[in-house]
């Protein structure tokens, strides 16, 4: 599993790129490059979040070299850039691009290019603490383009088709429960909130209620963490589909923007408490106008349905917005309510803390890495597959070299630049 984001989504991703480029150039075809642009920046920030420094430029190469993740990020933008550009004439004109073979928005160019529109005001927010000036300057392209980014759940790219499910459908139904469980930094934010959305996430425990499982427990047995022995909670897998970027993620992203001074169209206040809006549109949950307006509601402390792995409540910040609120708790609030919003988007979600060291989350119960990851801290990313050290030992020795430290989960990445004093 440690390879598998190498393997599935690099690997075949990147060798899939390769191959239509160069059928692509060969026939002419401009507006479908550069929609496969797009679809390749989507699927490789993903990687490049996950390890760091990846080949890149170099795919393919005799070297196969690893391109330092600044480097990797000023690639993105510009392939994102120049796909835009591109894609807006098509939009302009009302085409169809493969409307056969798409299963995200049918063949509307208009929708793909508010996607990646949408896209690079996310990887904009990525960037923001390493290189501010270029975040806001690919942020608000974004949102001066005429064709604008998600704003409506409507435009949201999702794949809903038959037969195509979410991975933790599969974990939870096929799996028998026995793999993934509700976490208990979830369970504190969604139980201190009474959170409408809480049992649309999840399977209620026996109990009727919502008990999540804390990270770093080692019990004798597992049995008493699964769902299926009614003592904890685990995803509500029967109504996912797939969804790579709603609305909801936008407006916080917005939200975030205006926040910093950005030029986002609006106020913080005004993105922050839409991202709320639509995340509980998009989930059925009514109650929204309720929730946004609570000023008492905090995060539950954490009790262990199961053993006595307890824990106090991570946080006190509440959900309604103040403009009272010095920057950084305000900040926490968009990030907090963004976090709860991905919902189950887990590799954003994770990117999103370690960019924001927000929300607050439960820590391990113990912790097993000798040292290398603070226990306060996380994980900051994953280690390269042990393969690559003889597959591509130049390769890998370049990118552990561009990583700055040593090749483990301890090593923050470059964008992952928030001094840790807040």
């Amino acid at each position: 599993w440690h390879r598998r984001m190498f393997t599935v989504k690099y690997e075949y991703g990147m060798g899939g790129y390769n191959e239509f480029e160069t059928a692509a150039e060969e026939l002419g075809l401009v507006n479908e490059l550069a929609l496969a642009k797009v679809l390749k920046v989507t699927t490789m920030h993903q990687v490049a979040d996950y390890y760091g420094p990846i080949a890149y430029s170099q795919y393919g190469s005799l070297t196969n070299l690893y391109d330092p993740l600044d480097e990797v990020y000023d690639q993105f933008f510009q392939e994102l850039d120049e796909s835009i550009e591109t894609l807006e004439k098509l939009a302009a004109t009302g085409s169809k691009l493969l409307e056969d073979y798409d299963l995200v928005y049918g063949g509307d160019a208009t929708s793909w290019v508010k996607f990646a529109n949408s896209l690079r005001l996310r990887l904009a927010l990525r960037v923001s603490y390493a290189d501010p000036a270029l975040a806001r300057e690919e942020a608000e392209k974004s949102i001066n383009s005429p064709f604008g980014v998600i704003e409506s759940n409507n435009d949201n790219a999702v794949i809903s088709e038959t037969g195509v499910r979410h991975p933790i459908y599969t974990i939870n139904v096929e799996f028998n429960d026995a793999d993934t469980q509700v976490g208990a930094s979830l369970d504190c934010y969604l139980n201190g909130y009474n959170d409408p959305r809480k049992f649309l996430y999840t399977k209620p425990a026996g109990d009727g209620n919502l008990h999540g499982v804390r990270p770093g427990i080692a019990p004798a047995a597992w049995t008493s963490y699964k769902n299926t022995a009614a003592k904890v909670s685990a995803p509500n897998a029967g109504i996912y589909k797939i969804c790579w970027l709603n609305a909801a993620e936008v407006a916080f992203c917005r939200a975030e923007g205006a926040l910093k001074g950005w030029n986002m169209g609006g106020t913080a206040q005004e993105f922050y408490e839409q991202g709320i809006k639509l995340s509980f549109e998009e989930w059925g949950a009514d109650g929204a106008a309720a929730y946004i307006a609570n000023t008492t509601a905090v995060p539950a402390e954490f009790r262990d349905n199961v053993a006595r792995a307890h824990a106090a409540a991570p946080s006190s910040v509440t959900i309604a917005w103040n403009n009272g609120d010095n920057d950084e708790k305000k900040l926490e609030k968009i990030a907090t309510q963004k976090w709860i919003a991905l919902f189950p988007n887990s590799a954003e979600a994770w990117a999103e803390y370690r960019r924001l060291h927000y929300p607050v989350l439960i820590t391990p119960a113990n912790n097993y890495s000798n040292g290398i990851v603070n226990t306060d801290q996380g994980i900051r990313r994953v280690p390269y597959p042990v393969s690559e050290q003889t597959d591509n030992a130049a390769g890998y020795n370049s990118g552990v070299a561009a990583l700055g430290g040593a090749d483990n989960a301890g090593v923050r990445l470059w964008w992952d630049a928030k001094p840790f004093n807040n």
